[in-house]
């Protein structure tokens, strides 16, 4: 070293000189990898959403933190992503909002059947009960990454559904992750058949069900519509979803790192749910060239659906819907429609 370039170095300041040091080390040191699990099909709106997240959080970190996605239920269905993640050998996972009343039986609140009618009903709603939500489940071991609206679900069926006897003709699919729902479902007078979400295609393929309750996006995902080529307009209940991180491998990423690494998953969340409401128009378009029928939803059918959710489905409420997060989310629905009538 020449005497100039030593004066040159003698004269850095510490600070400088260690900062340099602390970036080569990092940069010796082994990615944090999360591994993060999902059912949604590879190329769908939710894999581009997370493909999109893993590389935010690769430059946000500088390569320190490193989301691997398992996309097409290649790790198993929603309940075994949880399972995987208490006993760590699953970092997250994206779960819908049935799968997540499971950790926390509070989420179906703003989810009951036909208790909103629109977007914009139930987005307010799940804003207001959503920090609620979120402190729950970390409490449970999970701390959420995003939520994302995934629009309405509908029902798909082999024959068409005009009246509630001509759902209860066909068998029903009902996932796994909603067995507490079937004694309900079968109370009513509903066939109703359980199976892993992994396995509806073949199930609907081998004739063991007939009918589904699902989103179209997810309905032409997943190629569902192809047997089950009757949709009923009637939306029966909000479908939404979220990525969650165990606590356990969200406490180990840097904490100056982390509110970055949340912005991003909120920022990319908020554009699935800006997506999915025309995805899922969108979706409808491409099945009915495809074959779907779609059948208006009477009047008569509304008030029937109704009247079977408030004499069977109420009964969820202490068994599979918390009645304190219930008690909380009409009571904000009931002010925000309240106040809605007295502005217009």
């Amino acid at each position: 070293m020449t005497r100039a370039r030593a004066r040159q170095f003698g004269r850095c300041r510490p600070g400088v000189i260690a900062g340099a040091l602390l970036i080569g080390a990092a940069a010796l040191l082994p990615a944090q990898v999360v591994k993060l699990g999902s059912i949604t099909p590879l190329g769908s709106p939710w894999d581009d959403a997370l493909r999109e997240l893993s590389g935010e959080w690769s430059r946000l970190s500088g390569g320190a933190v490193e989301l691997k996605i398992f996309s097409g239920g290649v790790v198993g269905d929603e309940p075994d992503m949880v399972r995987k993640m208490r006993i760590g050998q699953l970092g997250a996972a994206v779960l819908t909002a049935n799968t997540i009343n499971s950790i926390y039986n509070g989420i179906l609140s703003v989810a009951e059947p036909l208790l909103t009618s629109s977007d914009e009903e139930f987005s307010y709603l799940f804003s207001e009960m959503q920090s609620h939500f979120e402190e729950q489940l970390r409490e449970r071991g999970f701390t959420v990454l995003m939520w994302a609206e995934a629009g309405w679900i509908y029902f798909f069926s082999r024959e068409p559904v005009l009246t509630l006897d001509d759902l209860r003709d066909q068998r029903m699919w009902v996932w796994d992750a909603q067995t507490v729902q079937v004694p309900t479902w079968q109370r009513a007078g509903f066939q109703v058949v359980v199976l892993p979400s992994n396995e509806v295609l073949t199930g609907l393929q081998s004739g063991m069900i007939d009918a589904f309750g699902t989103s179209p996006l997810a309905a032409a995902s997943l190629q569902w519509f192809g047997v089950a080529r009757h949709m009923s307009e009637l939306r029966f209940a909000p479908l939404f979803g979220t990525v969650v991180i165990s606590n356990r491998v969200w406490d180990r990423i840097p904490q100056r790192l982390q509110p970055q690494l949340l912005a991003a998953a909120r920022r990319i969340g908020e554009g699935i749910t800006d997506q999915g409401r025309a995805a899922d128009a969108e979706a409808i378009r491409v099945m009915t060239q495809f074959g779907l029928t779609v059948h208006p939803a009477s009047d008569e059918l509304h008030q029937s659906w109704q009247q079977l959710v408030d004499e069977r489905f109420g009964g969820l409420i202490g068994t599979l819907i918390d009645p304190d997060a219930y008690a909380m989310a009409t009571d904000i629905l009931k002010r925000y429609r309240a106040a809605t009538a007295a502005n217009n």
